[in-house]
């Protein structure tokens, strides 16, 4: 089964559209990149985003498509998630790949009605159309954590940690967004003092502390962070510079795992580590948690998966370790509906789908 990925420049999307694909048994995996259509595409002054809405997609879109088409195989099933990542596949489902089976990750902010398949995550409204027949609801993220994975970079790289081994091993992860992935600069002003108070208070105890930004993080906010919050105990890790010390590494080999609570992908990411995470709350003092970080917090709280941070003192706070692994349900959903999507064509004896859309070609 030929599965292409639709990827873009959002880690957090790629690791969803990795985490289903690399669970479907048997695919081969061919990663098509947004990157090269939207450079086409801003130098007639417009965007992947807004091309689909324009007639100048045939000299943007159109080749770009026509290229894949000579240099890959059709694909069985795509994969994407993420407006850019949508904008690319909507021709693609539209027109060209008519028998390709269409799967989307996560609430599409247009179009929904085009997808084969619909998997809405852990903190998306379950109603999206009138005719969910195509929606499907899981409440759980897909990444590409897992306990096979782990166990790979603990044996990789423990090495690394072994001036550690006799230390608690802390991994503070920072986010950086509000709800509709708006960047601010809301960590500096609510947000600091309390995290300064919580990490030296860790280092104090003799923890090793290993805080880690994310590509939301503000360069104002961790710039601050490294030059106030300094402690032979507390290391900062840049998450986009290469090292020992990378964002598996650092979950493979961390005791415990606190995670702000603005980000959902590493939230449940932590999670599959079965160790103690601690949901930190940027918005404490100022006012109740956004949605839908707010849904995702709470699915995550009642399962188990995440201790509130208030227990972090406790004896022995425990998490879930039950297996959890959203990753392998969303890919079951998909080959289930890919199933009876084929079933139904050999039935119908019709191998080709009707264009769903007139609003590109």
């Amino acid at each position: 089964m030929n599965v292409w990925l639709v990827e873009t420049t959002t880690k957090g999307e790629n690791n969803k559209r990795l985490g289903l694909a690399s669970k479907l048994e048997g695919a081969m995996l061919q990663r098509i990149s947004t990157q090269s259509v939207n450079h086409c595409a801003k130098r007639t002054g417009m965007s992947l985003l807004s091309i689909v809405d324009k007639t100048e997609h045939r000299n943007t879109v159109l080749p770009f498509i026509e290229q894949l088409i000579q240099t890959y195989e059709p694909p069985d099933v795509i994969v994407s998630s993420g407006s850019k990542a949508n904008s690319l596949m909507i021709p693609v489902s539209a027109k060209l790949f008519t028998d390709s089976f269409w799967v989307n990750i996560g609430k599409p902010r247009r179009f929904h009605d085009l997808a084969d398949l619909i998997l809405l995550q852990a903190w998306e409204q379950t109603s999206l159309t009138t005719d969910s027949a195509n929606v499907c609801h899981i409440k759980g993220i897909p990444h590409h954590v897992t306990s096979e994975s782990l166990a790979k970079q603990r044996a990789a790289t423990s090495c690394h940690f072994e001036r550690y081994r006799d230390t608690k091993k802390i991994l503070v992860l920072l986010g950086g967004a509000i709800s509709g992935g708006a960047k601010t600069d809301f960590y500096d002003r609510f947000f600091m003092e309390h995290l300064r108070t919580v990490l030296f208070g860790m280092s104090n105890n003799g923890h090793a502390v290993f805080v880690a930004n994310s590509r939301r993080t503000s360069n104002a906010f961790w710039g601050k962070l490294k030059a106030e919050v300094v402690s032979p105990n507390i290391i900062h890790i840049d998450h986009d510079k290469p090292g020992a010390f990378s964002y598996l590494s650092l979950l493979a080999n961390a005791d415990t795992v606190l995670v702000c609570a603005d980000s959902m992908s590493m939230l449940w990411e932590a999670s599959a580590t079965n160790k103690p995470v601690f949901a930190l709350v940027p918005w404490s003092g100022r006012g109740p948690t956004p949605e839908p970080q707010a849904r995702n917090l709470e699915i995550l709280l009642r399962d188990g998966r995440v201790i509130p941070f208030s227990q972090l003192m406790d004896a022995a706070p425990k998490t879930s370790n039950r297996p959890l692994d959203f990753s392998a349900e969303f890919a079951k959903v998909t080959l289930e509906r890919v199933k009876h999507w084929r079933s139904s064509r050999q039935v119908k004896q019709t191998f080709s789908k009707e264009p769903k859309s007139q609003l590109i070609f």
